[in-house]
């Protein structure tokens, strides 16, 4: 193996996209066999990346929301095929917007049911509008609180944006689902992974808040601004998806770290079993995960993102179906996820090969991804 590739890639062309500052590790087998920090946490100060940093996790928290489903449904607690009004009764009776020829819009009842597949597979027909008003008379009521459970029934009342299953859309579907798990488990989501997946494979920073001792580590983070071409600093814990203080968004709300999202990454490669020997899910469950739940029109609308060439979409992850098609050299069967601030996910029991890779500033996701994988791979002959 020669990294020597991957390390210019990240000290070279990272910064070249005004990216601060980057960390990188990969496993293969269980064992580490690559880890770099290059740039910078604070460009002001020019401190350095830390090893413990603290990150935003945003979309990656939609594995361990994945995850989490995979469980109940191993378990027989619920299945694919469920309809989602079978847990919340207010979804039985679901309105759509459509949207007439000549620019009119109608609202018409639904015809059919929101099924967990429909979660799991971005195509339910939820947005993810965080200004609507269910969720604003939820915040209000609540004095800013928002339990996810409350802001889940409340999301029913608002018509969908198109027929359940019709097509893919990416969404608030997994915080929906969020609700569903604690609905089964009568735990909270972030008590329930906890439990469930972070105390069983020894991840000791990753939880939907923040400790005080904990907040030093954070990493700073930053917006990209388009016409300055250049990193813009914003406040550590701005995150627009953790809607209240009781809120645990299942698709956006986790903090972690790289050695904890590793070992996560690093279960799944091996269909279930953590580094530490703990069976998380059954092998059967993992394949499941990652089995492409998308038929050819709601692909063609998922692979409008140029980093899902040749994927289809899965129980909340990407899974590598043609790589010629996307013009990359992971092996079919790969899966993961990525986050709005770059931090990526990568699973793949064919290769054995298992990648985390974190960011605080995103945007540069469609020239990064791609170019980070094949960089990736082409260094482990």
């Amino acid at each position: 193996m020669n990294f020597k590739p991957l390390i210019r890639f990240l000290d070279e062309c990272l910064p070249e996209l005004s990216i601060p500052g980057s960390d990188t590790v990969i496993y293969r087998g269980h064992e580490e066999i690559f880890r770099y920090r290059s740039g910078f946490d604070s460009l002001r100060d020019r401190t350095p990346v830390r090893e413990d940093a603290i990150y935003n996790m945003y979309s990656v928290t939609k594995v361990s929301l994945a995850i989490s489903a995979l469980q109940l449904i191993q378990r027989g607690e619920i299945l694919l095929t469920d309809p989602l009004y079978a847990y919340f009764p207010e979804y039985r009776n679901m309105s759509v917007r459509r949207t007439m020829p000549d620019g009119t819009v109608r609202i018409d009842s639904a015809k059919n049911p929101i099924l967990i597949k429909h979660l799991l597979s971005m195509t339910a027909g939820f947005s993810y509008n965080l200004n609507r008003q269910s969720i604003n008379q939820v915040r209000e009521l609540t004095d800013g609180r928002c339990p996810t459970l409350d802001i889940v029934r409340a999301l029913a009342a608002d018509p969908l944006d198109f027929e359940p299953g019709e097509r893919y859309q990416y969404s608030l579907c997994h915080d929906v689902m969020g609700g569903v798990i604690e609905l089964v488990s009568g735990m909270r989501l972030s008590e329930y992974m906890r439990a469930n997946i972070f105390e069983p494979l020894g991840l000791t920073d990753t939880g939907f808040r923040l400790s005080d001792a904990r907040m030093s580590r954070l990493a700073t983070q930053y917006n990209y601004d388009v016409p300055t071409r250049s990193a813009i600093e914003i406040p550590k814990t701005q995150n627009q998806y953790r809607l209240g203080t009781e809120y645990d968004s299942g698709g956006a709300g986790l903090y972690s770290t790289v050695r904890d999202q590793i070992l996560i990454a690093d279960m799944l490669t091996h269909r279930g079993v953590g580094k530490n020997g703990v069976r998380i899910l059954s092998s059967s469950a993992v394949d499941l995960m990652r089995k492409n739940l998308l038929n050819d029109s709601q692909l063609a609308t998922f692979r409008m993102s140029k980093h899902h060439m040749g994927y289809g979409y899965a129980c909340g992850v990407r899974t590598n179906m043609n790589s010629a098609e996307g013009g990359n050299l992971m092996p079919e069967g790969e899966f993961g996820w990525d986050g709005a601030k770059l931090s990526y996910l990568s699973a793949c029991p064919e290769s054995r090969i298992s990648i985390f890779h974190a960011e605080h500033m995103g945007f540069h996701h469609q020239s990064v991804i791609p170019r980070l994988r094949n960089v990736i791979y082409s260094c482990l002959d």
